[in-house]
């Protein structure tokens, strides 16, 4: 037996958001701890690592830990139909059940998929550069960095920048010392990523959160938020190229 109730329909929203945003289908684990979800991208070139913790429900109940397999892009889809003075009770039999109650009380069933993968390994790296700036700024400057190219290097030296190159123009961004919550460097890192990448993992950020960067040189980029009383991190494979 699984049931719980969500009020906090926001970040509800966006947790399902930063796990749609990777993957399509995903095996959410369930235990007394909260929801958990690690799983690849399709491509193989990003990692999505997802929890919510019990303490985010205003009631959570379970029996015993379960995984059940889930289709994201439809959950979201759904997830997408609440208001936000709806309630949401979640709960688990054949199916995920799903009441919104508010203005009206609406149930939607959403199918378990049937799901053998294990959870991918969190990866290991021994990144040099970490880097925790605001999601607005950071946001907007991957916004100008589509002005000019589809891609940008992220470097991490004595400041922190990125850097974009296109064949109709160029653009340098150094971001102000005032402007970075803290920076820890031991030594340079820079790297090339794909921006309609960046700028999905990225997407179920509100402007106010503080995005955590650890960065490493021409290795995977780690990217962390909070989402109410959850967080996500991902990892994103870099484009073997320069700029």
């Amino acid at each position: 037996m699984f049931n719980a109730v969500i009020s906090d329909t926001k970040s509800w929203k966006n947790s399902i958001d930063a796990i749609a945003a990777l993957i399509d289908e995903g095996t959410l684990q369930i235990d007394k701890s909260g929801l958990k979800l690690r799983a690849m991208d399709p491509s193989q070139i990003a990692l999505v690592d997802f929890e919510l913790p019990a303490k985010s429900f205003e009631r959570y109940e379970i029996d015993e830990p379960v995984n059940i397999g889930i289709d994201f892009s439809e959950l979201s889809k759904i997830t997408k139909r609440s208001r936000a003075d709806d309630k949401i009770e979640l709960s688990l039999n054949k199916r995920l059940r799903m009441v919104f109650s508010g203005e009206t009380t609406r149930r939607f069933d959403l199918a378990i998929i049937e799901s053998t993968s294990t959870p991918p390994k969190e990866p290991k790296i021994d990144f040099t550069a970490e880097i925790k700036i605001p999601a607005n700024i950071l946001k907007e400057a991957l916004k100008d960095a589509e002005l000019v190219s589809n891609h940008v290097a992220i470097k991490a030296n004595g400041g922190f920048g990125i850097k974009s190159d296109g064949d109709t123009g160029s653009l340098d961004i150094t971001f102000q010392p005032e402007n970075i919550m803290s920076k820890e460097i031991r030594s340079e890192a820079r790297a090339v990523f794909a921006l309609d990448q960046l700028n999905n993992l990225l997407k179920a950020a509100d402007p106010g959160s503080i995005i955590l960067l650890r960065l490493r040189t021409d290795a995977p980029i780690m990217i962390e938020y909070a989402i109410g009383d959850g967080r996500v991190i991902y990892y994103l494979a870099p484009r073997i190229e320069s700029v």
